[in-house]
């Protein structure tokens, strides 16, 4: 499983145009944060800084295994094929978790720099951003193991234009102050572990998904 782990940070950020993507990225988040300076953008760069990571970490791999056909070698390696597809997981939450650490610097360096919230506001962001990238992680990896890569980029794509189109319409209709109330923080107790099961109930239907394709 280690070894699956490795080649995939290594076509990650070994790669030269997956390196750039990613670096674009983070300096495309970085520099628009500090002109577009408002509790809407707060929110959103939160999210994204804690969902794009893990989440995107499949995709780069996906394709450079469907170029070099490598998903038929992997099944021969000694392990098994729920091995490979946990270790797949493993990795996106490993992301995931330093993704969240990123996004915990941003929003104290809000609290405390920018006085734009307070760390009650800011850690209700922060946890509603971790419980949202596990969710979005597990429904586009189903379809990356079910669909391909190119398919599921697609998917990607389109779950995370429909994701940003719930946020704006959400602001419209409900006001900023729904993604930082008591409210909202007393419904991470149960939002958190929820968003954990859609993930862990994601590896499973994706082990299966991947059992049948290569049987």
């Amino acid at each position: 499983m280690k070894g699956i782990m490795l080649k995939d940070l290594y076509e990650n950020f070994y790669i030269k145009k997956n390196l750039a993507s990613y670096i674009f990225g983070a300096l495309f988040i970085g520099l628009t944060s500090i002109f577009i300076d408002t509790k809407y953008a707060f929110i959103l760069y939160t999210m994204l800084l804690t969902i794009a990571f893990g989440s995107s970490i499949l995709e780069a791999s996906y394709e450079q295994d469907e170029k070099a056909n490598f998903n038929k070698l992997q099944i021969t390696f000694p392990m098994t094929k729920t091995e490979i597809v946990i270790s797949k997981y493993l990795l996106a939450l490993m992301c995931t978790g330093i993704s969240a650490l990123i996004a915990l610097v941003y929003v104290l360096a809000n609290v405390y720099l920018n006085h734009m919230v307070t760390l009650a506001e800011a850690l209700t962001v922060w946890g509603l951003s971790i419980c949202v990238s596990l969710v979005f992680t597990g429904i586009v990896y189903i379809f990356y193991f079910l669909l391909g890569k190119k398919i599921g980029t697609i998917i990607y794509i389109a779950a995370a234009l429909i994701l940003g189109g719930m946020y704006g319409s959400s602001t419209v209709f409900f006001g900023i102050e729904s993604y930082t109330s008591m409210d909202t923080a007393v419904r991470l107790w149960f939002l958190l572990p929820a968003s954990t099961v859609v993930f862990v109930l994601s590896c499973m239907l994706s082990i299966l998904i991947y059992k049948k394709k290569y049987s």
